[in-house]
């Protein structure tokens, strides 16, 4: 399979040399240039958001074993103070016997008894080389110790700094990449607004049958009216005075009752003829 890829890979290069000449390996890099351009377009921001988000992820494992190293070298360097303090409080007690007997020895005694044991000058000088000697060398090694620990503080400092940046840019990058998703939400509310395709014309349509509806509603109330006042119907919606009702008989009475009328006269006038035919 390898080798059929190989020779597959080594013939089309070969037709392209064949082909385009010296200026093959130009094509190739610009159609290469030109297929990765438009993969890239063709990538949502949506997806580009979910990449950067686990790339963010991706720098946990990095900042726990940074986390471990400072916490390592953090227990390191107590540990060198602590051994460092208390052989510097062996140095002291040493130098502090030193003394005593280089105080002794210019006292010019052939003899010196310590805790009832007689010893010899020449013992006591033995003791006192002796003692000087490991004196040195432990000094030494504490300034060697301090150098050390010096050396391991400045590299506590610059693995803490080192944590501390990138823990903050840990959180720079959180911030921003909320930030990236707000406004993306913002924008795909918009879109989706903007998206949205209401139809006008059935629009115009309902209004104008709720413009029809009340017109026929209006229409029937005012034949209501109308047949309310042909009708005769007692207009109980309005305000009226009360009519008081007339006294036809009294009229009557009154009228032919009055100077120079009377029922019998008017009764026997003559008749009146109509047109004859």
């Amino acid at each position: 399979m390898l080798r059929k890829l190989i020779t597959g890979t080594a013939a089309a290069a070969l037709a392209g040399t064949m082909l385009l000449g010296s200026d093959a390996s130009s094509y190739i890099k610009t159609m290469g240039s030109n297929v990765r351009s438009a993969v890239r377009q063709e990538i949502s921001v949506e997806f580009e958001l979910d990449r950067i988000r686990h790339e963010v992820d991706d720098l946990l494992p990095e900042i726990r074993r940074h986390l471990k190293t400072v916490a390592s070298q953090t227990v390191d360097v107590k540990d060198l103070e602590r051994d460092i303090a208390s052989r510097e409080a062996s140095l002291a007690q040493q130098k502090d016997a030193i003394l005593t007997l280089r105080k002794d020895l210019e006292a010019g005694h052939s003899n010196y008894t310590y805790r009832t044991v007689s010893y010899s000058r020449a013992e006591v000088e033995a003791d006192l080389a002796h003692r000087f000697a490991s004196f040195c060398t432990a000094e030494d090694c504490v300034k060697r110790d301090h150098q050390i620990l010096t050396a391991q503080r400045d590299t506590l400092r610059a693995n803490q700094k080192k944590l501390d940046t990138m823990l903050s840019r840990k959180q720079d990058l959180a911030v921003k990449i909320a930030q990236l998703e707000a406004r993306l939400r913002q924008v795909q509310a918009a879109e989706a607004i903007n998206s949205m395709q209401v139809d006008d014309s059935q629009l115009a349509r309902v209004e104008q049958l709720i413009r029809d509806v009340g017109h026929a509603l209006d229409v029937r109330e005012s034949l209501l009216e109308t047949e309310g006042t042909v009708l005769g119907r007692i207009p109980v919606e309005t305000d009226s005075q009360p009519v008081e009702s007339p006294d036809l008989l009294g009229d009557i009475d009154r009228h032919f009752s009055g100077p120079g009328a009377s029922v019998e006269g008017s009764a026997s006038a003559p008749p009146v003829s109509g047109p004859q035919l």
